[in-house]
């Protein structure tokens, strides 16, 4: 009886509104099972979910607009507290030839070599982009833009046309709406990695509701990138 109080009461403890900010290529991935999970422990809590680059959202962590927020390459900001998340590759991918078997892998490739493909892919302030120029930059080389394009779909599908290659993460190959259409090939030397940041806003403490909430978003975060 006394546990069914302290469970009765740990629920009730668990309510109010939660406002989750997650990067568009992450958004397809999480929406799904971070909602699902959300409703099974916090059935008295409501969930808001919105998508946006990660400069705007540490932006509206700092104005009340969001509780938290999974942010890519994370830069030091007042107002904002992050701890890392999941560390993830950033691979080229390109269009599978018609009838190219899946098997094997192709082998990596440069960051030299891919700075001289054209590419498409998002527009400033895009975290990743900014990443592969900041990166390609430190190797005295600049990226060749195809096109310039916001939104994993887009890229994909004028990928899959033949208009350019990407940068994206598997994940991002992996959670389309046909995977195979594409070959995805491991960059090296130096290899491309994204970091995924945890972050809530340091001047208003957190919830238990957003500290549970918080921990959910860590636990299938994880899961998620690590099972693709």
């Amino acid at each position: 009886e006394r546990a069914r109080e302290e469970l009765g009461r740990v629920r009730g403890a668990l309510a109010g509104r939660v406002a989750i900010g997650l990067p568009p290529s992450l958004a397809r991935v999480l929406t799904v099972p971070l909602t699902r999970a959300f409703r099974q422990q916090m059935p008295d809590a409501q969930l808001s979910i919105s998508e946006g680059l990660s400069v705007t959202m540490q932006e509206w962590l700092v104005n009340g607009r969001l509780d938290i927020a999974v942010l890519y390459n994370a830069q030091p900001a007042t107002g904002i507290e992050a701890t890392p998340l999941v560390d993830e590759d950033l691979m080229l991918v390109q269009p599978r030839p018609p009838g190219l078997p899946e098997d094997p892998p192709p082998p990596p490739i440069t960051l030299q070599e891919v700075a001289r493909l054209p590419l498409v892919i998002p527009s400033r302030p895009n975290a990743i982009r900014m990443h592969v120029e900041a990166e390609m930059a430190a190797i005295g080389c600049r990226p060749t833009i195809a096109l310039e394009i916001d939104g994993v779909s887009a890229i994909l599908d004028l990928v899959a046309d033949g208009t350019g290659n990407a940068i994206l993460s598997r994940n991002a190959v992996a959670s389309s709406i046909k995977p195979s259409a594409f070959t995805v090939r491991a960059i090296g030397q130096p290899p491309l990695r994204t970091r995924l940041s945890l972050a809530t806003s340091s001047a208003r403490p957190a919830t238990l509701t957003q500290q549970a909430t918080m921990e959910l978003v860590r636990a299938t975060t994880q899961a998620r990138l690590s099972a693709t």
